[in-house]
Formats: structure tokens, sequence, C-alpha cells
């Protein structure tokens, strides 16, 4: 009888230890926040502790859960405190602490970016601690009192649990949100550490961004310095004896300016490999209501956009000043030693105050331009020093903002943006020094409109161009000679293909976006293998393998087991070059592509696919099934290297045979080809084909033969309305849409916004017919309209 009323008096004593032991947890976790002595300290104690705290109190409520059957009626005052009394106070004590963890961790992260000073940090973690120690204080005595009471005094025992005598037990919900805390306590640690990982990029991109800075500033010194000392030995010319040691000085002035690396490729690479480190966050920033208030910020992408607006600009018109202030010093330079050399074989020197007179107004301008570069650079030092700031996402401000209808060039290794939408042209070299960027006003949606049909009207009146344009259109005008070698590209096609044909599964994507060439590498990968192997796949041709003939539809499924079936002797390329035109109302692009996929997988070491896209459409297919996962290797083409373009434009520009002039009488020189060609190669991103279609739009034929170049421009801006930009892109997503798809897509809408919206742009000459009667993108504006649905995020 006894050890039965023993027995049954365990489990009790049990679960009174259970509640003593929170207590206890809960005393030495308020002593211990009252007893840290700094920033650092206290974040670290009261994430462990304060999740262990949660932790220990979860134990104890689930224990008593597990020892009473459900709709029991309460008895038991531990059990009352444990489920009913004590878990919203302790819910609100773990929130305060939760919420004491995250300003702690900003403090922190705004401290290593030099946002906040040390005094600052101290004066906050007091302030935290101090009401930390006060609140936990009032929640512990509470909890004291509280059970003394319910202990102490039968009456108040029997009132608290006669209120809640009907109530379900609420310690499930509870629980749950407890779980809740605690995962935020872990996301707080966990991005307080990756903020922490990205705070040091943005460290390694701003040193970078400096190391560009003082690679300008020390070149212009050593040129300064070099330019006066030749100049001073010039002036002291009195001796047959002394040309020597002056021609000396000027060829070396000239070698160093020839050599001098303006843009330095290697820190190019490095910055972008360093912001292509960067990635995307949901950061909890502030507390509302209970609820952690969470913001996601794509730090490359923004980071992006940011560098391209506040500080490329600024770095590329350093650049442009170097090069304007080296070439005129190099051709007055390039004089003097002509004048040198017709001195030394003369042996008579003659009068030098011509040249000295202009190389002493070069070097002034010089020192002008220099000064201007200094006034640049200060500029960039400032706006990254106070903008470019990991931890300005916790300001109520929109994070690292840019002016929506700016035109964006992607940061690449080798390019530098494209600003002259913002950027004053620099008419004359030295007049129009430091300028900075125009106020830019928002225009009207007419405005806008205007501004882009007198670009697509200069576009419309190269549709039909004469024989000078088309070299540019058609690459292979005279055979392969067009066809520009891309060494990096064919070294990795020649490494695929070798693994394949030592019977290695191998299968190819060539992505990128329109005008870049795609096609042209399809074409060189077919040159790797005889004539009779290759098959190209197109929608309404016929296809013979091994004798077999089939006519080909656009049910992809049907035509590659037709392949299949008859591939026996063989080892054939299969070669599909846009892929959206496998489509129509029987078969989807989607159906389609997993066919092509599940023929990829099951043959591949037999049969080489070669497929063509874009980066949009990969990306759309890659959202609906594992489309890239189906290839073995991915190639992109979307860029070119500025020599691979230069060649290319010349090589059609020299198959004209003809002068190109600047302006009436003036013919454009090597350098300056160089130079204009390299203008348009930074605006359109180092695509090869946009640069090349570019120069039609840049170039007129004149009634004597010869071309003439003038700077236009050259990109479409963003004119476009968002019904607009919805049918482009189904337009340009999958090659052609039609008026019946895009009806059964915007339904209601479609008779009062897309339909005017297809009429409108088929009006202005952006939209066009094909014979099927389709709607496609016209060619001249492809490229163009491209980039603003990417930059606008609505293509990838």
């Amino acid at each position: 009888m006894n050890e039965n009323i023993t027995s049954q008096h365990e489990p009790e004593i049990d679960k009174s230890r259970l509640i003593d032991a929170v207590l206890e947890e809960f005393q030495k976790f308020t002593t211990g926040v009252a007893d840290q002595v700094g920033s650092e300290e206290l974040y670290t104690y009261l994430f462990k502790n304060g999740s262990s705290l949660l932790a220990h109190y979860c134990e104890a409520g689930e224990a008593w859960l597990d020892s009473v059957e459900d709709n029991v009626e309460i008895t038991d005052p531990d059990h009352y405190l444990i489920h009913f009394s004590y878990p919203d106070r302790i819910k609100s004590s773990l929130l305060l602490v939760r919420d004491v963890l995250l300003q702690l961790s900003i403090a922190r992260l705004r401290h290593s970016e030099g946002l906040v000073s040390e005094a600052k940090i101290q004066e906050h973690f007091e302030e935290s601690q101090a009401l930390l120690t006060t609140e936990l204080e009032k929640y512990l005595h509470y909890f004291q009192l509280e059970r003394k009471a319910i202990l102490g005094k039968p009456e108040v025992l029997r009132r608290k649990l006669e209120s809640v005598k009907h109530f379900a037990n609420p310690w499930k919900t509870f629980h749950s949100q407890f779980q809740t805390i605690s995962g935020q306590f872990d996301e707080i640690n966990l991005n307080d550490t990756r903020l922490k990982q990205t705070i040091d990029q943005y460290s390694l991109i701003h040193e970078l961004i400096l190391q560009m800075r003082t690679d300008v500033l020390n070149k212009n010194s050593l040129f300064e310095q070099k330019a006066l000392s030749s100049l001073e030995d010039l002036t002291k010319i009195s001796e047959i004896e002394q040309l020597n040691s002056t021609l000396k000085s000027f060829e070396d002035l000239i070698n160093l300016g020839v050599g001098m690396e303006i843009r330095s490729e290697s820190t190019l690479r490095n910055l972008e490999d360093s912001v292509n480190k960067l990635t995307s966050l949901s950061v909890p920033v502030d507390s509302e209501g209970g609820y952690l208030v969470v913001k996601k910020i794509d730090f490359r992408k923004t980071s992006e956009k940011w560098l391209d607006y506040e500080i490329l600009p600024y770095l590329t018109d350093l650049w442009d000043l170097q090069e304007a202030t080296f070439s005129p010093l190099l051709n007055i330079a390039t004089q003097i030693k002509s004048s040198l050399l017709v001195a030394k074989k003369t042996q008579q020197i003659a009068s030098f105050d011509a040249e000295i007179s202009s190389l002493n107004s070069i070097t002034e301008q010089q020192k002008n331009a220099i000064k201007q570069s200094k006034d640049l650079i200060k500029h960039i030092e400032d706006v990254l020093s106070q903008s470019y700031k990991v931890t300005e996402l916790y300001t109520s401000e929109e994070y690292l903002k840019v002016p929506f209808q700016t035109n964006f060039s992607r940061l690449k290794s080798s390019k530098q943006g494209s600003f002259h939408s913002y950027w004053q042209k620099m008419a004359h070299v030295f007049k129009n020094l430091g300028k900075q960027v125009k106020d830019a006003k928002e225009k009207s949606p007419h405005q806008r409109l205007d501004i882009a049909l007198q670009i697509l009207e200069t576009r419309n009146e190269k549709e039909t161009p004469d024989h000078y344009h088309s070299l540019f259109l058609n690459k292979n005008f005279i055979g392969d000679l067009f066809l520009v070698r891309r060494s990096e590209q064919e070294k990795e096609i020649e490494k695929i293909i070798g693994y394949w044909k030592k019977g290695q599964n191998r299968s190819l994507a060539v992505l990128g976006d329109p005008l870049c060439g795609k096609s042209a590498i399809l074409e060189y990968i077919t040159h790797q293998f005889k004539s009779n192997e290759v098959h190209h796949l197109t929608p309404g041709s016929e296809i013979s393998i091994e004798g077999r003939k089939l006519k080909v539809g656009k049910n992809l499924e049907e035509v590659l087991n037709f392949v299949k079936r008859s591939v026996s002797n063989s080892k054939p390329l299969i070669v599909l070059d846009d892929l959206h035109l496998w489509r129509d109302s029987s078969s989807s692009l989607l159906t389609n592509a997993e066919a092509l996929i599940d023929f990829i997988s099951s043959i591949s070491s037999k049969i080489f696919v070669i497929v063509g896209m874009t980066n949009a459409l990969r990306v759309h297919l890659d959202t609906r099934m594992k489309f890239s996962q189906g290839f073995t290797n991915l190639l992109d083409v979307n860029t070119s290297t500025s020599d691979e373009i230069y060649k290319a434009v010349m090589l059609r520009h020299g198959a004209s045979h003809r002068s190109i002039f600047e302006k009436d009488g003036v013919k454009m020189n090597e350098i300056q080809l160089q130079k204009k060609i390299a203008w348009l190669t930074k605006k359109f991103d180092f695509n090869i084909g946009a640069v090349l279609q570019a120069w039609i739009f840049c170039t007129d034929v004149q009634e004597d033969g010869s071309i003439r170049f003038s700077e236009k421009e050259t990109h479409l801006n963003d004119f476009l309305a968002i019904a607009e930009l919805l049918i482009l892109k189904n337009c340009l997503l999958f090659g052609y849409s039609s008026d019946l798809e895009l009806k059964n897509l915007f339904t209601d809408r479609y008779e009062n916004e897309y339909k005017p919206a297809v009429r409108k742009l088929l009006n202005i000459g952006v939209l066009d017919r094909d014979a099927n009667g389709y709607l496609i993108v016209k060619n001249t504006v492809r490229q163009d309209l491209y980039s603003i649905l990417k930059y606008r995020e609505l293509l990838a």
C-alpha cells in the first residue's frame, strides 16, 4: 500500500524539479546577461544561452504534456504554471532577447564598416544590457511570486484553475511559437556570419576599384615626369652631340605611351569575379508586432547596377581622359622625334621653337587633365566610402538605389559600361574636362516614344542595305573570311568533341543573347565533322540518315525516334539551332524539350547533339524541368574579346576597298578606327553581332562612294509600357507569337490593352509579321529590346 503511494508521487516530484530547474536556468541567464563586459560577449552569450534557455523550457513543457492525458482537468499548480501562466511571459522575454540580439548584430556589422564609432558601440551595449537585465529581473520576479502565491494560498490556486477549466491546453501553440523563435535566433546568427562575409567581399571590391584609381594616378605621374624631362632635354639642345640623348628621351616617351595599359584587364576580371561571388540573402532588419521584418537583397545584381551607375562612369571617364591626354602628346612626340632624326641625319641643329611651343602647350593641357582626374578620383573615393556599404540595407531607403530608367551594361571583365545617356561627350578634348553627370529629368511616355522613333527611323533607312552595309549583315559574303576565330570557345569545343570521339557521352547547349554568334559557333562545330555526318533538324525540312528519309514536322519526339531507329553504322552530329521553333498546337515546346532530354540521356554516346538557344529560354525551361542538367556541357558565347570584334569589323570594312572619313575631308587613321570600334564594343556589351549591326547605323555611304562615320545614338531607349514589354517578352522568349496566343494568355485584358499595344508595335516598326502571319521582333531592334527586358528583369 505504502509502495503504491510512493510510486504515485514520484512523477510529481520529478515534474516539480523540472519547474525549479527552469527558474534556476532563467535566474542563471539573467545573472549572465549582467556579467557580460562587451558587445561581442553579450551577443555570443544571448545567442548560445538564449537558445539553451528556450530549449530547456520546451523540454519541461513537453515532459508535462507527455505525463497527462488530453482533456484531463488541471489540478497540479506546476502544470498550470508551465502550460498556462509562464509561456506568454517566457515568449515575451525571449522576443526581447531576440530583438536585442538582432540590434547587437546590426551595431557590430555597422561598426565593422566604419559607420558606428567604438564609443557608440559601447553606449549601445550598456543600454542593451541595462534594458535586458531590468526586464528579465521583472519576469523572474513575476515567475517566483506567481508560484509562491499559488503554492501558499489554496484559494488563489483554486481561482486560477477555475479560470482555465474550460480552456484547451495551449502548450502546442506555444511550443510551435518557441520553435519559431529558436529558428529566428539561428537565422539572425547565420545572417550575421553571411553579412560579415559580404562585407569582406565589398571591402575587396572597394580595394580593386581604388587599385584602378591608383593605377591611373601612377601612370599620369610617370607620363607627366617623362614628358617634362623630354621637354627639358629639347630646350637644352645646343650641340650636335646632344641630339642622341634627346632622341633617346623622346623614344622612351613614345614607347612608354604605346606600351601603357589604360585599362587593366586582370583587375577588371578580378572585379567581375568579386561581384559575381556576392549572393542573395533574406536579411532580418527589424521586428514589428513580434514578427521579424525581412529584406531580400540580391547583392550581386544590386552591386552590378549601382557600380555601373555610380562608379564605372567615372572610371571610364578617367580612362578616356588618359587616352585623350596621351594621344596628342604622343603625336607631338612622334613629330619631334622625326625632326630630331632629320637634324641628326643632316648634322644641322635647326630651330625647335615650334616643337617646344607645341610640347609646352600639350604638357599644360596634360597638367589640367591630371588635375581634373584628381577631382574624378575624389568623387569615386567619397561615393564608395559613403554609400557602398552592406549595412545601408538597415536604413529605410531603398538599398543602393539607382534611377530606374538607366540603361545599364552588364559588369564584365572586359567592358566598362554604356553611359552616353548621362555623360556629356568630349566634343573638344580639353574644354569639357571634369563635367559631371547630366541632370536627368524624367521624360513623359510621349517624349520617350519620340526619341525611340528617331532612332528607329535611322534603322529603317538601313533595312535594305547597300553593297557596303550588306558586308556587315552576311557573314558568308566571301566564304569563311568573315568567320573571325573565337579562340576560347573553339578550344572548349575541340575538347568536348575530342572526348565524344573517344566514346564518352557528350551533348552541348550553345547559349547567348541575340546576335552574339550562336549560329556561327554551331557552323564552326559542323566543320569539325564530315558533311554526311551532320544533320540539321529544322521544322518543315527533310532529313536523310543512312538512306532513310523523313519530312520534319514540329513533333521533335517523332523526329528523334526516327533518328534513333535509323542510326546503325555512323556516329552523326544532330544540330538544333533555335530550339524555340519546335512548337505548335499539338506539340508544345515543353513536350519537345522533354523528348530532347530523354533522347540525349539515352543515346549521347552514339549521337552528338548540339542545341542553340538564348539564356532566357534555358532559364524558362529550367523552371519547368531539369533541362540544363540534361546536357553534359553548356557553352556561353555571349561576349567576344575586343580583338575579335575589331578584326570582324575591319575584315568587312576592308572587303569594300573604301576609305572612311570622320568628317568631310578628314580621313580616319587606324587609331581613330580602333577608338570608334571600342566605343561601339563597350556600348553593346561585347556582343559581336550587335557591334557589326551598329556599325551600319553609324556609317553612311557618300555620293563619291566613301564612307562617313558619325557617333549616332545607337541604343534604343526604354520607351515601352508594361503591356508592350510583356508582348515583346513572349515574342523574344519563344521566337514568335500570334494574336491567338496573346489573347489566350491575357484573356479579358487583350482587347482593351494588348491588342492596341500589338498594333502600336507593328506601326512603329518594332514588331513585324512573318510569311505565316506570326508576330516576330525585327532583327534591327532584337538585341536592344532583349537588353531592356533583361534590365527590367523580365528575361534572364
